[in-house]
């Protein structure tokens, strides 16, 4: 049977590497030099959504948009230097892609992450070329729990949303997939599970997940 009228959309951050730590020690860098405070409860809070928007709700509405994005750009700067020689891959992400990708389901990463920090992580891990489609922040008007990400994938994947599964570790980002009319299967790579409870399928890590699981929640019918 093939599966390419399916497709299973990647978020990248806590799905593919738990680059999280990083991410939150990078906007600590940021905001310490322009001195304001980066807690632990506003990264959890804003995990998952572009940086842009983050920064902005971190300065505040007084700061002009040129400011924000300056700053924005340059704690995604510190993250690519912090993270270049620590990134790796997150139990199961690459076995699963590559069982996937042999089965011929359609694959595609929906981060909403700049594109110099997706390419960085998915040529670092040697990946990039396991995917049809790659959606960044770049291609997203609107960030996660907005659903475009991922409908801009399906689109440009040509798949229809009710046939894709998405895999994420955020609640924005499991929002998202619901809005989208996806199915969505959550790690509990940066949130406890009872952040979770929207999701499909909740998993420590896609070690977990098998081609059983994906074909079940898509409700694939044997020929």
């Amino acid at each position: 049977m093939s599966y390419s009228d399916y497709c299973v959309i990647f978020d990248m951050d806590g799905v593919l590497a738990d680059t999280g730590p990083i991410h939150f020690e990078s906007w600590v860098k940021m905001a310490n030099e322009i001195g304001v405070e980066f807690t632990r409860e506003f990264f959890e809070d804003t995990f998952g959504q572009q940086s842009v928007i983050i920064t902005r709700k971190l300065l505040g509405d007084e700061v002009d948009d040129k400011e924000v994005v300056k700053r924005a750009n340059l704690k995604e700067f510190y993250y690519r230097e912090m993270v270049k020689d620590k990134l790796e891959s997150l139990p199961g992400a690459i076995g699963l892609i590559k069982t996937l990708k042999d089965e011929r389901f359609k694959l595609a990463v929906g981060s909403s992450g700049p594109p110099e920090n997706v390419e960085l992580l998915l040529n670092t891990l040697k990946i990039k070329k396991y995917f049809d489609v790659i959606i960044t922040a770049a291609e997203v008007s609107r960030s996660k729990p907005e659903p475009d990400v991922f409908l801009i994938a399906a689109e440009n994947i040509n798949v229809k949303p009710e046939n894709c599964i998405v895999i994420e570790d955020a609640p924005v980002g499991i929002e998202a997939a619901k809005r989208a009319g996806m199915k969505s299967i959550a790690i509990t790579t940066t949130h406890d599970e009872k952040e979770l409870l929207i999701a499909d399928l909740i998993v420590k890590d896609l070690s977990f997940v098998s081609i059983k699981d994906i074909i079940k929640l898509l409700k694939i019918e044997a020929e």
